[in-house]
């Protein structure tokens, strides 16, 4: 579970991410025979859309700008620390780089912390660094970093354009990797034969921009797999 607090009540809430699919995209993807469209392929879709999107929520749009110094100019900045009150919410962080405080406070279970990625559909120029909170302790503001723009470029960021993703994870240091012990690795090539062979009996739904035949197979067996658990 993901808990938030937000430093003003208009804020958005966090939403589900959802993956930028184009009305050129749905036109190739449903062509009778199909093109290849990045939605066809679930493992895209899905990391697409894991995680919750964080929006930029205030009402003061603002335009960052790149300058010859290596830092940043901010229009209507001291707009923004009036509505905010909060003079710094944009600011210049390490060399290259700008935070944003985003306005939301999160928390997380014990033992989980918050992987910050990209937003699925940023604001041209925001590109944003991928980084671990830990949020299952941490009781602050969440800033998010982003690269400078190069000099002279500008991004504009106004009311519910989206800054970036959380995913939940497990903490990093619960985990290990292990090599699959002998059983394992047989139930693992067991299930890998069983699935080439169900693949050549499952129709094509479409083809790649190389000539390569893709089924749906993998689709199937996750809807599988998670009917079964």
């Amino acid at each position: 579970m993901l808990k938030f607090a937000k430093s003003v009540p208009y804020l958005p809430d966090p939403t589900r991410s959802r993956p930028l699919i184009t009305a050129q995209q749905k036109e190739q993807g449903s062509a009778d025979p199909p093109h290849a469209v990045p939605y066809h392929c679930k493992p895209w879709v899905d990391g697409q859309s894991v995680g919750w999107t964080l929006f930029y929520g205030f009402l003061t749009p603002i335009v960052i700008t790149g300058q010859a110094d290596g830092t940043i100019g901010v229009d209507n900045l001291e707009q923004l620390a009036r509505e905010t009150q909060q003079p710094d919410i944009v600011s210049p962080f390490a060399a290259g780089h700008f935070g944003i405080g985003s306005g939301y406070t999160l928390q997380t279970p014990p033992g989980f912390v918050s992987l910050i990625i990209p937003a699925t559909q940023p604001p041209v120029g925001l590109e944003a660094l991928t980084a671990v909170i830990e949020t299952d302790w941490y009781p602050r503001q969440l800033f998010l970093v982003f690269h400078i723009p190069p000099v002279g470029r500008q991004i504009f960021l106004d009311r519910g354009m989206e800054l970036a993703r959380v995913v939940v994870i497990p903490r990093h240091e619960q985990l290990a990797a292990r090599p699959l012990d002998p059983t394992e690795l047989t139930e693992t090539e067991q299930r890998q034969q069983q699935y080439l062979a169900e693949e050549k009996s499952t129709d094509t739904r479409w083809t790649s921009a190389a000539g390569h035949q893709f089924t749906h197979l993998y689709r199937q067996w996750s809807k599988r797999y998670r009917a079964e658990k």
